[in-house]
């Protein structure tokens, strides 16, 4: 079956809202935890913080992140990715200690003056582009029917190429799905007045969330997670 970059776009978006969402489980909650809780350290004056600002253009910054390393780890007979996917272990220690930060920005930056000078929305577009980068790092993905044959095409010298080509725009396809689902909900919370008045304590779970998804990639525990959510659909 020929692939071309708009089926592969669609694949890796409808896998999103099907029964393979549970592998994507692995990265989810922990970029809508980032974004929601990026979003709510956000001081609003007269009025919530701005969409576009505050969650559409930092999500811009991850899916470029996330789809170029992404589809550079599953083209795995390119040059370029070779040296990514033997340091896989260590980048994914690196990447837990990121999280952490990220999860202390978030937590203190209503409390640290110098976070509250530095919380403006290029530091944000460019913490959103290292998390893209870091959980297509950590991402496991499930081998579904179109992905598996996007993967044979990676894995082959000579169509290496076309396979991170269409590898990219799964990625894109699940970015633009995941993306889409944080802003709505940052869109529907923010319309309710309990929730803006509760906005510190939700940025501090959502810092928490990070906290534990940074102990589990310095721990190594982040593949009993994996096994975890892939018992669902195994």
């Amino acid at each position: 079956m020929s692939i071309g970059g708009t089926d592969a776009l669609w694949g890796g978006f409808s896998a999103f809202f099907s029964i393979w969402q549970v592998c994507i489980l692995q990265i989810s909650p922990f970029f809508i935890a980032f974004i929601v809780g990026i979003y709510f350290a956000t001081p609003g004056k007269n009025a919530a913080p701005e969409i576009r600002r505050w969650a559409l253009l930092p999500c811009i910054a991850y899916g470029i992140g996330f789809t170029v390393f992404y589809s550079l780890l599953i083209a795995s007979a390119l040059d370029i990715s070779r040296p990514l996917i033997h340091s896989l272990s260590t980048l994914r220690v690196v990447s837990g200690v990121f999280f952490l930060l990220v999860g202390l920005y978030i937590l203190l930056m209503n409390r640290l003056p110098i976070l509250v000078k530095l919380h403006r929305p290029l530091t944000v577009n460019i913490l959103a582009l290292f998390i893209g980068i870091t959980l297509a790092i950590i991402y496991s993905p499930c081998i579904t029917p179109m992905l598996s044959d996007i993967m044979g095409l990676a894995s082959q010298r000579s169509t290496a190429v076309e396979g991170w080509y269409l590898a990219f725009f799964y990625g894109l396809g699940t970015t633009i799905a995941l993306c889409l689902t944080a802003i709505a909900l940052i869109l529907l919370a923010r319309k309710q007045k309990a929730v803006m008045r509760n906005a510190v304590l939700i940025k501090n779970l959502c810092a928490t969330i990070l906290f534990i998804l940074a102990a589990m990639n310095m721990t190594g525990l982040m593949r009993h997670y994996k096994a975890f959510v892939l018992g669902f659909v195994l």
